[in-house]
């Protein structure tokens, strides 16, 4: 019998517009305030000739946090990539940086780890500007933020930083997973080695 990788899973989180309550302006707990909420006026839906249907955002906090409220699955192994790009449209131009809550068990964050990658400046107005974050459980070429097996899953998103009053654009978040690029390998099934898929494989 062959020995099979372990399924792929649907990552990528839904589109801003498909509702703003899906989208917290904390670390993404249920329990945290949302993009969605009517008394916050600094976010909106807008359509962009680059990005199509995006986010428009004002930024108001001293860091501005998108999170997404769902719960990424980090499986043991896995890397994963997370993108999105902005762009600055008014304002003081500011930094963005890919960012992620590390959920554990009982739904409480994992703490003293990382939880964000490299900022990326706004440095030219109406220019898309791409931030990128890899999560994974070793420091290889290309990884970002190293987490261990006490990571569960995650809230992604990004933040942005710098003065308030700039008013930036944001295309739909972007995650999937980026192991096989990473290690060489896929992710193996519980109970299998690299050894037995070459064999599994030799035998087809």
């Amino acid at each position: 019998m062959q020995a099979a990788a372990e399924p792929e899973l649907d990552l990528m989180p839904p589109a801003f517009s498909d509702g703003l309550h899906d989208w917290s302006r904390g670390d993404g707990r249920p329990d945290t305030p949302t993009y969605g909420d009517l008394k916050f006026l600094d976010a909106r839906i807008v359509e962009d000739s680059e990005f199509g249907p995006c986010l428009e955002i004002r930024k108001t906090d001293t860091i501005q946090r998108l999170r997404y409220m769902g719960e990424m699955p980090f499986r043991p192994g896995c890397y994963l990539e997370v993108s999105a790009r902005i762009k600055a449209l008014s304002g003081p131009r500011g930094l963005v940086r890919i960012a992620a809550m590390p959920g554990g068990r009982h739904g409480k964050p994992v703490t003293g780890l990382d939880t964000s990658g490299n900022v990326v400046g706004l440095d030219v107005f109406e220019r898309s500007y791409e931030a990128v974050a890899v999560f994974g459980p070793e420091m290889l070429e290309g990884v970002s933020v190293v987490w261990n097996d006490r990571v569960l899953y995650a809230h992604v998103g990004l933040d942005i930083i710098g003065p308030n009053g700039g008013i930036v654009r944001i295309e739909n978040l972007r995650v999937r997973d980026v192991t096989n690029e990473i290690t060489g390998a896929p992710r193996i099934m519980p109970g299998f080695t690299k050894a037995d898929l070459s064999i599994a494989a030799s035998r087809d």
